[in-house]
C-alpha cells in the first residue's frame, strides 16, 4: 500500500501528530514554489519517456500555490483534465494510489486518490473536520520515494478522517469519510502546503 508513492507502515501509535508539529525537527522549514511562474500547470516532459512525477518526501513545504477561492473558481475543465491525465500516468507507472498536486505540476492544493466506484478521484482544497462515532487508529507511516532515489521520514497519521472538499467535477462542496491510504494521502497534502496557503482556503 502506498501514500503518494510512499510505503505505509502499520505500527500502531498512541498520539496523532498535529500539523504544526509535522516539521518540528526542522528549525527552519525549507519552502519551494509549486510552479516557477505561478501558473496552474508547470511544464511536463521527460527525456526517457516516463512521466516526470516529482514525488514529495516531506523535507520541505510548498509555497506560492494558487490557494484562494478565486483561483479555484478560475481553474478550467481543460486544466482539470490535464491534471487527471498526469496523475493517472504517475499512479500507473509508479504503482501508487495517491498523488499530490505538486507532484504533477498542479499549483492548486489537491490530492488524487482511488475511489472504489469511480477510480482515480481529485480531492481539491480538503479541510479535515471533526469525526464522531467512528473508531480511529493512529499509525506510524513511513514516507519514501517510489523511485528509490530519496528517503523521507516517518510520522503518525489517523487511518480514518472526515474531510470537506471541493468536487471540481460538480463544482460544489462535499463531505466524505476517508480511510487508510486515502486518509494518509490527504493528511500528507495538508502538511505539504504551508500555513499561508490553507489560511486563504479554510
Amino acid at each position: 500500500m502506498t501514500v503518494s508513492g510512499y510505503s505505509v507502515g502499520t505500527i500502531a501509535a498512541s498520539l496523532l501528530l498535529a500539523q504544526k508539529n509535522f516539521f518540528s525537527d526542522y528549525q527552519v522549514t525549507p519552502t519551494v514554489p509549486v510552479t516557477p511562474d505561478g501558473a496552474f500547470l508547470s511544464e511536463w516532459y521527460a527525456d526517457d519517456g516516463s512521466p516526470p512525477c516529482k514525488f514529495y518526501n516531506a523535507s520541505y513545504q510548498y509555497k506560492d500555490g494558487l490557494c484562494s477561492h478565486f483561483s479555484l473558481a478560475r481553474m478550467s475543465h481543460a486544466t482539470q483534465s490535464t491534471a487527471m491525465d498526469r496523475a493517472m500516468q504517475c499512479a500507473v507507472h509508479f504503482e501508487t494510489d495517491c498523488i499530490l498536486s505538486p507532484e504533477i505540476g498542479l499549483s492548486v492544493p489537491a490530492a488524487f486518490v482511488y475511489d472504489t466506484q469511480n477510480g482515480l478521484k481529485m480531492i481539491t482544497a480538503p479541510k479535515i473536520v471533526e469525526l464522531t462515532g467512528v473508531y480511529v487508529e493512529v499509525k506510524n507511516i513511513a514516507i519514501s520515494d517510489p523511485t528509490g532515489t530519496r528517503t523521507g521520514k516517518q510520522t503518525r497519521l489517523n487511518d480514518t478522517i472526515r474531510v470537506e472538499y471541493l468536487d471540481m467535477a460538480e463544482r460544489k462542496m462535499k463531505s466524505d469519510v476517508m480511510y487508510n491510504s486515502s486518509a494518509y494521502c490527504l493528511q500528507l497534502l495538508r502538511f505539504a502546503f504551508d500555513d499561508v496557503c490553507w489560511s486563504k482556503i479554510d
